[in-house]
C-alpha cells in the first residue's frame, strides 16, 4: 500500500444558457489535484465543444508554407550551419561542439543559464510528429548527457540540469527547425525546486519515495499506466501540467550522472511514440522538460522525470492556449481526459504495456 490519494472534488456551475433557449443548465466540473504538489487539473466535459474552436486540428498545408518561408533565413540548415553557431571554450568541449549522427550541442547565443545548450535535431527544417525516428532522438539525448557530464566536471557548482523542447512557433520556438534545449544551473527552476522539496518530504513522511510509489500505484490502477520501457515507467499524469502531459519516471536513476546508453534509447523509444500518437490527434507542437536529481548527490527522494505536454496547433490565426490560468493562478483546463489519453497511447507501444 502506498500513501498516495488521487484526490478529486465535484463543483457545479449553474446558468441561463443561450445556447439552450436560456433553459437554465447546470455543469458539472472535476477538480483533480496532483499528489506531489497539490496543483489543480479542472474538467469539464462541456469544453468538448469550445475545444473544436479553441483547438482547432493542424493545418499542415499552412505549417508547409511557414516552414518554406521561414527555410532561407534558418542558421540551423545545410549546409552551412556549423558557420553560423558559436562555440565552447576548449577547456569546457575540445571540439567546441558535440556531434553524434545529425545531431550537434553547443551554446544557446540567448543563454538564460550560465550552461545554455541548443541540441541541432537533424538535417530536415521541418518535421511533423510522425517524424521523429528513435535513432535521431537517441542520438539528440546522447550528445545531451555528454554535455551535463562535461559541464559537472569543469564546473561542479552546476547542479541542477534540465532537457527541455519548445518546438514549433506555438510552444515558444523562435525557430521551426526541429532543436532541442539543455540548462545546467547552480539553482533550480521553481518547478523542479518545487519536485525535489515535496518529493524530499514524502519521503520524511512516509519512508518511501513518492515517485517508486507512484510508479506502483499507476500500474496497479492501470488507467492511467501506457507501459514499461526497461528502466523506464511511460503514464499519463492524473493532474496534467497541460494538454495531453505524458509522464515518464526512471526509477533507480536519480540524476542524468546515472544514465546509460540504453536509458537513452529508452527515452529516445518513448517520446517517439508518444509524438507519433500525437500526430495522430492532428497535433504538431509541444513541450518537455526531463528534471534530474542535484548532480554528485545521494538523493533517494528523486528519479529523474520528464514531462512532455501538447501546445496549440500550427494554424494561420492560432491564440494562445496559456492564459491567467496556467501562467498566474498554476491550474490548468483538462481537455482530453488522462485515463482516455492512456489507452490512446498503449496501441503500439514499444516497451510493456502490463
Amino acid at each position: 500500500m502506498t500513501n498516495i490519494e488521487f484526490r478529486t472534488q465535484t463543483q457545479e456551475a449553474a446558468f441561463h444558457s443561450p445556447l439552450h433557449d436560456m433553459e437554465l443548465v447546470r455543469q458539472t466540473l472535476e477538480v483533480r489535484f496532483d499528489p506531489l504538489t497539490g496543483r489543480q487539473g479542472i474538467y469539464n466535459s462541456a469544453l468538448a465543444d469550445k475545444a473544436a474552436a479553441a483547438f482547432p486540428d493542424t493545418d499542415f498545408d499552412y505549417l508547409k508554407h511557414r516552414a518554406e518561408a521561414t527555410r532561407g533565413r534558418c542558421f540551423l540548415c545545410p549546409p552551412d550551419w556549423k558557420k553560423h553557431t558559436p562555440t565552447y571554450p576548449k577547456a569546457l568541449i575540445p571540439t567546441g561542439i558535440l556531434e553524434k549522427g545529425q545531431a550537434a550541442l553547443f551554446p544557446n547565443l540567448f543563454p538564460v543559464a550560465p550552461y545554455h545548450s541548443l541540441i541541432r535535431v537533424g538535417d530536415k527544417h521541418l518535421r511533423t510528429l510522425d517524424d521523429f525516428p528513435p535513432d535521431l532522438l537517441a542520438d539528440a539525448f546522447s550528445v545531451a548527457l555528454d554535455f551535463v557530464r562535461a559541464c559537472h566536471a569543469y564546473d561542479p557548482r552546476m547542479r541542477y540540469a534540465t532537457l527541455n523542447a519548445n518546438y514549433q512557433l506555438p510552444a515558444g520556438a523562435s525557430l521551426m527547425h526541429p532543436h532541442f534545449q539543455i540548462l545546467s544551473s547552480p539553482e533550480p527552476s521553481t518547478h523542479h525546486a518545487q519536485l525535489l522539496e515535496k518529493s524530499a518530504e514524502y519521503r520524511a513522511k512516509n519512508r518511501r519515495s513518492y515517485w517508486l510509489d507512484l510508479v506502483e500505484e499507476e500500474k496497479n490502477r492501470g488507467e492511467r499506466w501506457i507501459g514499461r520501457i526497461n528502466q523506464s515507467c511511460w503514464m499519463t499524469s492524473f493532474a496534467p501540467m497541460g494538454q495531453n502531459e505524458v509522464l515518464a519516471v526512471w526509477p533507480g536513476r536519480q540524476s542524468f550522472l546515472d544514465w546509460s546508453e540504453q536509458d537513452v534509447w529508452d527515452l529516445a523509444a518513448g517520446l517517439s511514440h508518444v509524438l507519433r500518437v500525437w500526430h495522430e490527434m492532428k497535433l504538431s507542437s509541444f513541450n518537455f522538460s526531463c528534471f534530474s536529481a542535484p548532480l554528485g548527490e545521494d538523493s533517494p527522494h528523486f528519479c529523474s522525470v520528464l514531462r512532455m505536454v501538447t501546445r496549440q496547433n500550427v494554424v494561420p490565426d492560432h491564440r494562445t492556449d496559456d492564459y491567467f490560468l496556467q501562467k498566474l493562478m498554476h491550474n490548468d483546463m483538462i481537455i482530453t481526459r488522462p485515463e482516455r489519453l492512456a489507452q490512446w497511447m498503449r496501441e503500439g507501444f514499444p516497451g510493456q504495456a502490463g
